[in-house]
């Protein structure tokens, strides 16, 4: 098969189109035959930089669309030819790539590879960050930053739809207002307004009840000190740089609660599928939908990762296997 493999000397970084060994699947397995794939930010790192034991050439991706190539021998449900969207632990820049059951999914009804794809990975972190991590709940005021970033599109439409008074960020007056179209009802621009103080002023002194942050750096520390009391916070990534240590102490006496959580095993926890299920739902009824900022021909890899890394993407890039 034809994959994107990524091969780094040093502090040299290269992506290539290449023949690479076609994955098998395991007995609870499927194969999909990827007709898209979407860029998360962790494809921008992966690897020794983030892996030091990893040796040799990788295949980056977490999500991925198509149809079923094979199913493992222990696999019931599906059929080859069946269309499936999946979030992949890796090798998600690829012709095949398998995914295990729990992260694999029919996609909505009606809705093309190119959108399926760039679902998985941001909509089930921000459904799992919302309602198992924050358990927020209607009524509490959410802040979800990071208003142009594929969790970002996915964490507004979610918490509006959870019954939230959302208030989303952005490092410009563009973005902010792209938020607010999605459903929240106040914006910051946090490049330059005091980020701390317009939360306290949008929450007449309260503060903020639930927060999800994926932007880190002073973003995060400005939140924290808006946060309420009986406050949660979970933290996904950190593109703005490192943030401070929150005091223990200080949350304990505040009954706050600030986390980082990781989407793979809230999916994996839950068995019956309820997190999907209620977002299929709402994506077939038109009220959720997927912020797609363009599409490009895997050809275009290092393009398509150069526009997420200098923030020029509103939702997600997503690439077809073409050419």
């Amino acid at each position: 098969m034809r994959a994107i493999r990524v091969h780094e000397t040093g502090d040299q970084r290269r992506l290539a189109i290449e023949e690479a060994p076609a994955p098998v699947p395991r007995e609870t397995q499927l194969l999909i035959r990827v007709k898209a794939t979407s860029v998360n930010r962790a494809d921008l790192g992966r690897g020794p930089a983030g892996d030091r034991g990893r040796e040799g050439p990788f295949i980056p991706g977490l999500d991925v669309a198509g149809t079923i190539e094979a199913v493992g021998s222990q696999v019931q449900g599906w059929r080859v030819g069946d269309p499936v969207m999946a979030l992949v632990s890796q090798g998600g820049y690829a012709e095949l790539s398998p995914a295990r059951l729990p992260l694999a999914h029919r996609p909505p009804e009606g809705m093309s590879a190119v959108e399926a794809a760039s679902i998985p990975c941001v909509f089930l972190t921000a459904w799992y960050a919302l309602t198992e991590a924050m358990h927020a709940r209607p009524g509490e005021t959410v802040v979800i930053h990071g208003a142009g970033s594929g969790v970002g599109t996915a964490g507004i439409q979610l918490a509006r739809l959870l019954g939230a008074r959302v208030i989303t960020s952005a490092g410009s007056d563009v973005r902010v207002a792209r938020g607010m179209e999605l459903g929240a009802e106040a914006g910051v621009n946090y490049s330059r307004q005091d980020l701390a103080s317009e939360l306290m002023r949008l929450t007449g002194g309260r503060g903020v009840d639930v927060v999800l942050d994926s932007v880190g750096g002073q973003v995060f520390d400005a939140t924290l000190r808006a946060l309420a009391e009986g406050g949660r916070m979970v933290t996904i990534g950190g593109p703005a740089g490192p943030k401070s240590e929150p005091d223990p102490e200080e949350l304990r006496r505040k009954g706050q609660v600030v986390q980082g959580m990781g989407v793979y095993g809230y999916v994996q926890a839950d068995t019956e599928g309820r997190g999907w299920a209620q977002l299929n739902k709402w994506f077939e009824e038109g009220v959720l939908r997927p912020v797609v900022d363009r599409v490009l021909p895997w050809t275009q890899v290092e393009t398509a990762h150069r526009l997420l890394r200098e923030r020029k993407v509103f939702g997600k890039v997503v690439m077809t296997l073409e050419g």
